[in-house]
C-alpha cells in the first residue's frame, strides 16, 4: 500500500474514532432502542437515514435548530423534542441531541440566567416581548395612568400601567418571554458559530470529513444470532 494511502486511511480511522467519542452518550442509531422516551420511536428512525446522515442539507439545521432549543427553558424534555425536530426539519439528531448537553442540571442555572439578560435587555429597548394582561373596566385606572386606547380597551387588554404593582401573572410572562428571546438570539448566534466551524472543516478535508472508510460496518443491530 502506497504511503500516502496508509496515511490518508489512518487519518480517517482517527477521525471516526473522536466523532464516536463525541457521540457516545446520545441516541446512536444502533442503540437508540436503550433509552427513555425515545427509545420507543428506534425502528421508525432507523428508517429515516437523514437523521443519521452528516451531509450539509442534514447537519446545518441540526446546528441551528439544536443551538436554539439548548438554550429554552424546556430542560427534561429537549431530547424528545430534538427528535420531533428533526424529523421535521429532516436534521441529524444524534448532532441535533449532542447539542442539548449546553444545558445539564448543573449549566441551567448560569446558562438561563444569561438568555434572560440578553432577552430582557431586547424587551426593554425594542418593547417587543413586553406580556399584557386582562383588565376589568369596572375597576378605576391608577389616578396618573391614561385611559387605554380603543383597541386595547375593546380587547380588554392593557399594557404595564405606568404607576401603581405590576400583576406577578405580567412579571412571570414578561420573564417566560425574556427567556425565549436571549434563548433564539443566543441559540442562532451558536447556530452561526458551529455553522463556520462546519464549513471550514469542510474545506479543509476537502468535503472527506465523515466519508465512510472502505471496511466501514453498519451500526444497525442485527438481532440475535439465528
Amino acid at each position: 500500500m502506497p504511503p500516502e494511502e496508509h496515511a490518508n486511511r489512518q487519518e480517517r480511522h482517527a477521525r471516526f474514532r473522536r466523532l464516536k467519542q463525541l457521540l457516545r452518550f446520545v441516541p446512536r442509531r444502533a442503540v437508540m432502542h436503550k433509552y427513555p422516551i425515545v427509545g420507543r420511536f428506534a425502528e421508525m428512525a432507523r428508517k429515516r437515514a437523514y437523521l443519521w446522515s452528516f451531509k450539509t442539507p442534514h447537519m446545518r439545521p441540526a446546528l441551528y435548530a439544536g443551538a436554539i432549543l439548548a438554550l429554552m427553558p424546556v430542560l427534561g424534555v429537549q431530547i424528545p423534542l430534538a427528535l420531533l425536530l428533526a424529523l421535521l426539519l429532516r436534521a441529524n439528531f444524534m448532532v441535533m441531541a449532542a447539542l442539548q448537553f449546553i444545558t445539564t442540571p448543573f449549566t441551567a442555572a448560569p446558562v438561563y440566567y444569561a438568555t434572560h439578560q440578553l432577552g430582557r435587555t431586547v424587551i426593554e429597548v425594542s418593547g417587543f416581548g413586553r406580556s399584557v394582561y386582562v383588565i376589568n373596566h369596572d375597576e378605576p385606572l391608577p389616578p396618573a395612568s391614561p385611559l387605554p386606547p380603543p383597541r386595547l380597551e375593546a380587547a380588554k387588554i392593557k399594557p404595564e400601567p405606568a404607576n401603581g404593582p405590576v400583576p406577578i401573572g405580567h412579571r412571570i410572562g414578561t420573564a417566560i418571554n425574556a427567556l425565549v428571546i436571549g434563548g433564539v438570539i443566543a441559540g442562532a448566534l451558536i447556530g452561526l458559530l458551529l455553522d463556520l466551524l462546519w464549513r471550514f472543516a469542510l474545506e479543509r478535508s476537502g468535503g472527506k470529513l465523515f466519508r465512510r472508510p472502505w471496511h466501514y460496518r453498519s451500526t444497525e443491530p442485527t438481532g440475535p444470532p439465528k
